[in-house]
């Protein structure tokens, strides 16, 4: 970013997507506010004034992020104008999506996930868990309906969330794999409409 001149406002969200950055690169503990002040080009008393400390800057981080999948998704699930089976669907291409435009996700999620820590019960009570109760409720009715087959939650969480986002969370493995590097917004688009139509299919195939 630099140092922005004498008297210049910084930009939140500007700071807020390099912090993202910081921690997916080297994990929460591996981050340090003075570092994280080096990076962004900021004094260490300027990201203290505004967020308080480290922890306060990473839930800032990731709420400012969060809050625009929880955003689409509360959208989505809401939509009753909408079949159940293209919710899940555009719901999916939103996911895919999303984790392209921010691939830090899925890296924090990597190491949160692994913890029992106030960001990993942060991370499931601001997002996970309130959009469970409105999906699960379509996913419940396609089963009853059988158009899909019964899937626990968990299982499609974690194809769509984490899975479907490998290729730009990994961006050195998935260049070895033959991935465009970087992927235009029409790779983008033709990786997400293949794996919802993947997920979408196999839910709805009978199994033998």
């Amino acid at each position: 970013m630099g140092r922005p001149p004498a008297g210049q406002e910084v930009d939140d969200s500007l700071l807020l997507t390099a912090t993202l950055d910081a921690f997916a690169e080297n994990g929460y503990d591996g981050t340090s506010v003075r570092e994280l002040s080096r990076r962004l080009g900021v004094s260490h008393a300027l990201l203290t004034a505004r967020f308080g400390s480290k922890e306060g800057l990473w839930f800032a981080a990731m709420e400012h992020v969060l809050s625009q999948t929880k955003r689409s998704w509360s959208e989505l699930a809401e939509d009753h104008d909408r079949d159940d089976l293209d919710v899940l669907r555009q719901g999916i291409v939103h996911q895919v999506t999303f984790s392209a435009a921010h691939p830090q996700l899925v890296r924090i999620m990597t190491h949160e996930g692994a913890i029992d820590s106030p960001r990993m019960r942060f991370i499931f009570e601001y997002v996970i868990s309130p959009l469970r109760a409105p999906l699960e409720q379509r996913l419940n009715r396609l089963i009853d309906e059988g158009r899909i087959r019964p899937v626990p939650y968990a299982t499609l969480h974690y194809l769509v969330v984490q899975g479907s986002g490998g290729p730009y969370a990994s961006p050195v493995e998935s260049a070895l794999l033959g991935v465009p590097r970087p992927p235009t917004p029409e790779d983008v688009r033709r990786h997400a409409e293949l794996v919802a139509d993947i997920i979408v299919t196999g839910l709805s195939a009978t199994p033998d």
